[in-house]
């Protein structure tokens, strides 16, 4: 599903088929992974971190330690519901305090396994016109003002989702409701339901299943006051005017102020200083405090309480060999986001011991790794990555609406200089939707329009291809390449097809403040677009002024932005499906095409990893060939941390330790000063 927009960390999440290869050095030992969902197994292999093993002399941890992180963005809302429609942003993953789920993914091995669910799910069963799933709810989890969370809430959540008709941000493939009719609270602890069309994995396994829950005793009154436009309506509304009365009470739903908001997870929320800091203490009731985790060699899952009684195991016997152990926290008292203007200023406080971790989504770009590799305070860490940066085109507006030119566009973007040349290695260059790191989904045979083209090739080829679709230049001046010079000789103005010329485009793209890699690629397609006779400008903007720019106003023609992705591929739909074309939908760019719906809807419906697969290969490679994005490229994930101060029961994971924002505040440890 879509995950942190605008990198955006969303994240629904899939376990199939996950090879956790790092690009640091991890340890020899593989572990074999059985994966299941209702009805089916799959065997993986995934790299193994065995949790560190106490030092002689170690030092003694600190209970009541504050956890502090920095960060170079602010958050945007308190607001839950807005910051996973509208404000998606991969900010407020981070730094907002965790719901709970009725089941999850594990750390590291991402095996589905229950949240505050009893049991492991059925398979979807038939009654009448509707698939259901009844799911027993455990009965020792409390909100932070000591109400028990129920049936109720779960329901409450779901109804208000689909009453509103939240598609924006995650909710969309949390609470679909192109599949889920209603959820209802058979009792206080047992929830049911109800699918009016049968959904596939990524609808219930990796949706509604993993969608978070709020607390119905707090949000019902001004949820019921939100919900006054639809409540207005007539009977038999129409659909303009269903959806004028939702988007007004989304409004007001976004715009509710949640102070006082009681919690559940591991962390819950103190103060926000807008432009400073934000606080989380520590959830000193959180239900799973204490529980051991323990991953086996032989793939097997398994949790104990603090007593040494077992919660659960699954995926088999567990016996044998340990791959990983840790004990859920947490086991700080709080953690404390401070804002820093630049990466440059987190890094520097990092040093000084001001800090214990830099929350980064792009990594920690390697010219400051010269700053930390040398102190022995600071250890630097390397994960493969789960995301893509990319340039959209808004494809309302012509050009950038006919698919000859977004083919051009991207046979001129020389990636491998940009990515091998100009930014030293430190990069590399994209041309698949699913990234390398998620290897069962990954597809490498796609269209890699310009891979491995010399600058005279590509200028040719995308003349060729725009004189085929009926595009000239002014005074027929083409580009040219001139041999001797080894330079383009610029073309006039490119003229469209029905005799107008190519307007003033726009460029957005992040700040060198904030990203330094995507500003670079930003001012190099300027310079290749313009000297073929598309004038580009290239606005470079902050990251906050970008957003809302890009998916609330959608006023753009290009920009360039990033996402952090899920497991599961179902964001092959979400990002580009009709359905999402909409403001401050996940398809912003606009691109809409019946045949790529179709296609595309049958992700959400597969039922079985392998077909699944089949109808993702092909949604990549229509993808790949009609261009809505350009992918420009990625690079592993590092990030640094002061070891001094904190530990962590492992360090190796796709995605790095802030995968998801919060796993490496659930387990870390601050040492005693």
């Amino acid at each position: 599903m879509p995950k942190n927009k605008k990198w955006l960390a969303l994240l629904v999440f899939a376990v199939a088929a996950l090879v956790m290869s790092a690009c640091a050095p991890a340890t020899p030992e593989q572990v074999v992974v059985t994966v299941e969902v209702p009805g089916e197994e799959q065997v993986i292999v995934v790299t193994a971190t065995p949790a560190p093993e106490a030092a002689p002399g170690a030092k003694e941890y600190d209970p009541e330690g504050v956890y502090r992180v920095g960060v170079f963005e602010d958050v945007t809302t308190l607001n839950y519901w807005a910051a996973n429609g509208p404000d998606n942003t991969v900010w407020n993953s981070y730094m907002l305090p965790p719901r709970l789920a009725l089941y999850g993914l594990s750390d590291r091995t991402f095996q589905f396994v229950p949240g505050i669910a009893a049991a492991m799910p059925e398979p979807l069963v038939q009654e009448g016109d509707f698939w259901v799933a009844t799911i027993p709810l455990r009965q020792d989890v409390f909100w932070s003002d000591g109400t028990p969370v129920t049936a109720k809430d779960f329901a409450f959540t779901a109804n208000t989702a689909l009453k509103f008709g939240l598609i924006a941000g995650n909710w969309g493939a949390w609470y679909d409701g192109s599949f889920l009719d209603r959820v209802e609270a058979v009792d206080d602890y047992t929830v049911k339901i109800y699918y009016h069309t049968k959904p596939g994995l990524a609808r219930h396994e990796y949706g509604t299943l993993q969608a978070p829950i709020l607390a119905a005793h707090f949000w019902e009154p001004l949820v019921a006051e939100a919900a006054a436009p639809i409540d207005a309506l007539g009977p038999e509304p129409s659909e303009e005017e269903l959806t004028a009365a939702q988007t007004e009470a989304q409004d007001n739903l976004f715009a509710i102020d949640p102070t006082g908001e009681p919690l559940a997870g591991t962390f819950l929320f103190k103060v926000w200083e807008p432009g400073a800091f934000l606080e989380d203490p520590a959830n000193p009731n959180f239900a799973d405090k204490g529980v051991t985790v323990i991953q086996y060699a032989n793939g097997a899952y398994q949790e104990l309480w603090p007593d040494g009684t077992e919660k659960f195991s699954f995926y088999g016997e567990a016996t044998g060999d340990i791959a990983a152990q840790f004990e859920v926290g947490p086991h700080v008292a709080s953690a404390v986001f401070t804002i820093y203007g630049s990466q440059d200023a987190a890094l520097l406080a990092l040093q000084a011991g001001e800090i214990d971790f830099v929350l980064n989504p792009l990594g920690l770009q390697r010219g400051l790794l010269e700053q930390v590799q040398g102190n022995p305070n600071i250890t630097v860490i390397e994960n493969s990555v789960n995301g893509f940066r990319y340039m959209a085109f808004n494809c309302r507006r012509a050009p950038m609406s006919d698919v000859n030119f977004r083919q051009a566009v991207a046979i001129l973007i020389d990636k491998e200089f940009v990515t091998g040349t100009v930014l030293q290695g430190i990069a590399f260059p994209l041309y698949t939707f699913v990234p390398a790191g998620n290897a069962f989904w990954y597809f490498d045979d796609v269209p890699k329009l310009g891979q491995g083209l010399t600058r005279e090739e590509r200028i040719n080829q995308a003349v060729a291809l725009l004189e085929g679709a009926g595009y000239k230049w002014e005074n027929d001046q083409k580009p040219v390449w001139d041999a001797g010079n080894r330079q383009v000789v610029p073309g006039g103005r490119l003229i469209m097809p029905d005799g107008k010329p190519v307007p003033e485009l726009q460029l957005w793209a992040p700040s060198a403040g904030y990203d330094p890699l995507r500003s670079t690629f930003a001012i190099w397609i300027e310079t290749w677009l313009r000297e073929f006779g598309i004038p580009v400008t290239a606005n470079l903007a902050g990251f906050n002024v970008l957003v809302p720019r890009i998916f609330s106003e959608q006023d753009f023609d290009m920009y360039i932005l990033g996402w952090s992705l899920g497991l599961f591929p179902d964001y092959l739909r979400d990002f580009f499906h009709s359905e999402q074309a909409v403001l401050d939908g996940n398809n912003a760019a606009g691109y809409i095409n019946p045949e790529f719906d179709a296609l595309a809807d049958q992700l959400l419906t597969c039922d079985t990893l392998d077909s699944c697969k089949e109808i993702a290969n092909q949604v990549q490679l229509m993808l790949a060939t009609e261009v809505p994005y350009v992918l420009l490229f990625d690079t592993g994930i590092v990030e640094a941390y002061n070891s001094a101060n904190i530990e962590f029961p492992y360090t190796q994971t796709l995605s790095g330790l802030q995968f998801g924002g919060h796993s490496a505040k659930n387990y870390v440890r601050v040492y005693k000063k």
